[in-house]
């Protein structure tokens, strides 16, 4: 079992479209896990309470979920574009592949 994406794609003349795929789709998976995750720790572990400024001074932050929000849907549906653009690759080295072996 091979772990990279299109593992089943073969071609010989559009390598480097199929190398430019495979990448682009583990750097979604990548974006999306990087979103989720920072997403959660800014909502739930992010800066929030009391701060001491000094001479008895203290500055109270709430917690601001709604950027955290913001950051992860933007990641997720970044991550989900840069997937489709992926698989629109793959798909041409596909179709490239399957009319240059159906020629010969």
């Amino acid at each position: 079992m091979k772990l990279y994406p299109y593992s089943k794609i073969k071609t010989k003349n559009l390598g480097g479209l199929l190398i430019v795929s495979r990448v682009l789709g583990v750097l979604s998976y990548l974006l999306a896990i990087s979103a989720i995750c920072i997403g959660f720790y800014l909502t739930f572990a992010g800066p929030g309470g009391t701060t001491e400024l000094g001479n008895g001074a203290t500055m109270t932050i709430q917690r601001n979920s709604g950027p955290a929000l913001m950051i992860s849907v933007w990641g997720v549906v970044s991550s989900i574009c840069i997937l489709v653009f992926s698989g629109l690759c793959a798909a041409v080295v596909s179709c490239e592949n399957k009319f240059t072996t159906v020629v010969e």
